[in-house]
């Protein structure tokens, strides 16, 4: 039997599960808060750890049981909060003297959303979220809305790391800021998969669920917006494309630029699962505006892709009847069918308890943490923090990840490219006798 080390012992993670709890706006970044960040990154990783080698998923069956799934929408709504409302105030009072802080604050976001990705995969997380599905589809169509801005704003145009010269001149305040759109690149990734999951199992949430989905935020126009921006895809500085895979950004040569991320099939999916649900289209009128947004994904269903996802294939047919019969198309009812609806209540909660308290009296209590560290603080923050982010645990699977990944590309482009230009290579590397060349 194989033997895979772990981030959380056996016997820990009942403990870590129970420990995790609700915490408000003004107790970020205080030392029981900085506690549960270390519990669940450690959480993470070892659910990561165990759906990847395909064990018993024990974090995923623990967080249901003791009934923990909201509250980790909680987490990531009130670290939201801080980054809109906080932090602002706390850059405008001066330069920090330690920005890993703040950025351990803004990646607890992504890492909790990644861990909500993880577990979402299962029908019965569904069940487990209760109304505070709600919650997750209003913070799942605003981080997809951003990673919409980011890239009309020429977001994936750009390379990541700007060039040596502008990191020496960048102040602070900047180097925040641009590590927040990349968290925010990599959280609307994460909820374009959790949003995928929460559509498959509809049935399993609550009523108000399917109007939050097509009434409320148009997830169908938004799906479709995102199809076209291709998050997933982009050209480095050298000119060659890039495919956004496993958190990174991964060289597709040839073809192997055609070939389907995890994350587009998912896409997709969505948009096949929207469409074919006939509880929500029933509620979902196809005006103009939508018949054009949605009709435009018939130009990206090519036969590439349709034979990578020969699932789609009634899709495209669907869209394609859908332009051509525009007039006898059936039409939702302008009025919805339910007298009582549900409320998303998880972020309304956090604004009021923040604002009873006053957000100036928030800035002044966290500006001893964020702000005014003491060189003592700072080098415990910096241990504690370390500790959590113990990525050596993962390394061995990310290589293993990786090796499947190269191997899989070369198997289905059927030909070895050359690692420093792309085209076709028929010589190895007489040293490391893994990467191809097309010449001496």
């Amino acid at each position: 039997m194989a033997s895979y080390p772990c981030a959380v012992f056996p016997e820990e993670i009942d403990p870590f599960v129970q420990s995790i709890r609700p915490y408000q706006i003004a107790d970020i970044g205080s030392k029981g808060w900085i506690e549960q960040h270390e519990v669940l990154q450690k959480l993470c990783q070892q659910a990561f750890i165990e759906a990847t080698t395909k064990q018993e998923e024990i974090v995923k069956e623990r967080l249901i049981l003791e009934g923990k799934i909201p509250l980790l929408i909680h987490e990531v709504y009130s670290v939201l909060i801080w980054r809109t409302e906080v932090l602002p105030r706390l850059l405008g009072l001066k330069d920090p003297d330690a920005t890993f802080v703040l950025y351990s604050v803004i990646y607890h976001e992504a890492n909790v959303c990644s861990l909500l990705e993880t577990v979402m995969y299962h029908r019965t997380s569904c069940e487990a979220l209760g109304s505070s599905a709600l919650d997750l589809i209003d913070y799942c169509a605003q981080a997809i809305g951003r990673l919409i801005g980011l890239l009309a704003n020429g977001y994936n145009d750009r390379e990541d790391d700007p060039p040596p010269s502008d990191l020496l001149n960048e102040s602070t305040s900047e180097e925040i800021i641009r590590m927040g759109r990349g968290i925010d690149f990599r959280i609307g990734i994460k909820c374009l998969g959790v949003v995928s999951y929460l559509v498959e199992g509809l049935e399993l949430l609550p009523l108000s669920a399917a109007t939050r989905l097509v009434r409320v935020h148009d997830f169908p126009c938004l799906i479709a917006e995102i199809l076209h921006a291709k998050p997933w895809l982009r050209r480095n500085r050298e000119g060659v494309f890039e495919k956004y895979r496993n958190a990174s950004w991964m060289p597709a040569h040839g073809d192997a630029v055609l070939k389907v991320t995890e994350t587009e099939a998912q896409t997709w999916f969505c948009l096949h699962r929207l469409l074919f649900n006939g509880e929500l289209m029933r509620d979902y009128e196809i005006n103009g505006y939508r018949h054009r947004e949605i009709g435009k994904c018939v130009g990206l269903l090519n036969e590439q892709l349709l034979d990578q996802l020969p699932a789609l294939i009634p899709l495209k047919q669907h869209l394609c009847t859908l332009q051509l019969t525009k007039e006898n198309f059936p039409t939702g009812s302008t009025s919805t069918s339910l007298l009582l609806e549900e409320l998303p209540e998880v972020r309304e909660q956090l604004l009021q308890t923040a604002r009873r308290m006053g957000w100036q009296q928030i800035v002044d209590k966290q500006r001893k943490i964020f702000i005014d560290l003491e060189d003592h603080n700072i080098l415990e923050m910096a241990k504690r923090i370390g500790a959590a982010y113990n990525t050596d645990l993962l390394e061995k699977y990310t290589e293993h990840e990786e090796n499947i990944r190269k191997q899989d590309e070369t198997d289905q482009i059927g030909a070895k490219v050359c690692g420093n230009c792309g085209a076709s290579a028929s010589k190895k590397c007489s040293n490391c006798l893994q990467i191809f060349y097309c010449s001496r």
